[in-house]
């Protein structure tokens, strides 16, 4: 039993942090005049055309992370490497106040935290250094000596997606799925939800709600996710023999 691996898996944007970090980024980038300004701002406006109801969930991931890319063509990745981190200064204070007290909680409750988000690696790994949390997936633009080619490695946002990187992070590990945790606030969260023992719905948004009424999933705020956390980690896992 103590070789088995209990892991917690945080989404960060609209879930430890109040916004997308990779259009901070994107933001930044345009500032500096670091990318191709036309294919960034399609960015947003597959984002807006996505919020208005105009394309389905799938369709805005697939173009927004196409456009991403191109936008980030023949950049050098050093240039945004240090914009991240520079992104970063300025929006490290927003992380919601509860995200520290958790990844404790989880630390102590022996759980290894994963963080799985859509926003690129290049912001998601500030995340994962601020917190000390080892690993962290975000989404992968193609390099090629020092430079960024175009294309998209990995789409870590996209629908499905965070189901397989678990299982590649966690490939060869004695993995106790029923004692897993994940945290998120969208659709894309959901398929690693169907999968381990236990899911929060973190102020999801409205596909997520709906799915979270319907399988039973608990829901939390930025107000009670402490509580609620502390409450799913103490009680048995399905199957457990009873306590005494």
């Amino acid at each position: 039993m103590s070789n088995e691996l209990k892991v917690a898996v945080l989404d960060v944007d609209g879930t430890l942090y109040p916004g997308a970090l990779g259009v901070e980024l994107l933001r930044a980038l345009m500032a500096a005049d670091a990318c191709d300004r036309t294919r960034a701002e399609g960015v947003f406006e597959v984002l807006r055309q996505y919020k208005q109801g105009a394309i389905d969930f799938s369709t805005m991931a697939a173009r927004a992370y196409t456009l991403y890319a191109r936008a980030l063509e023949g950049v050098r990745c050093d240039i945004v490497d240090a914009l991240a981190r520079k992104v970063w200064e300025e929006e490290r204070r927003k992380l919601f106040g509860f995200v520290r007290p958790l990844v404790s909680l989880l630390r102590e409750a022996g759980y290894w935290s994963l963080i799985i988000s859509g926003s690129p690696q290049e912001m998601i790994q500030c995340v994962a250094d601020e917190l000390g949390i080892s690993q962290a997936r975000g989404a992968l633009f193609s390099r090629s000596e020092g430079h960024y080619t175009g294309s998209v490695d990995l789409s870590s946002g996209a629908l499905g997606e965070k189901s397989r990187i678990f299982d590649a992070v966690t490939h060869g590990q004695d993995v106790r799925l029923e004692r897993c945790f994940a945290l998120g606030d969208s659709i894309t969260d959901s398929a690693l939800f169907e999968r381990l023992g236990l899911p929060v719905a973190f102020e999801p948004e409205p596909a997520l709600q709906v799915l979270a009424q319907q399988r039973g999933w608990a829901v939390a705020t930025r107000e009670d996710v402490l509580e609620r956390t502390r409450m799913l980690l103490a009680a048995p896992a399905p199957g457990s023999p009873p306590r005494g």
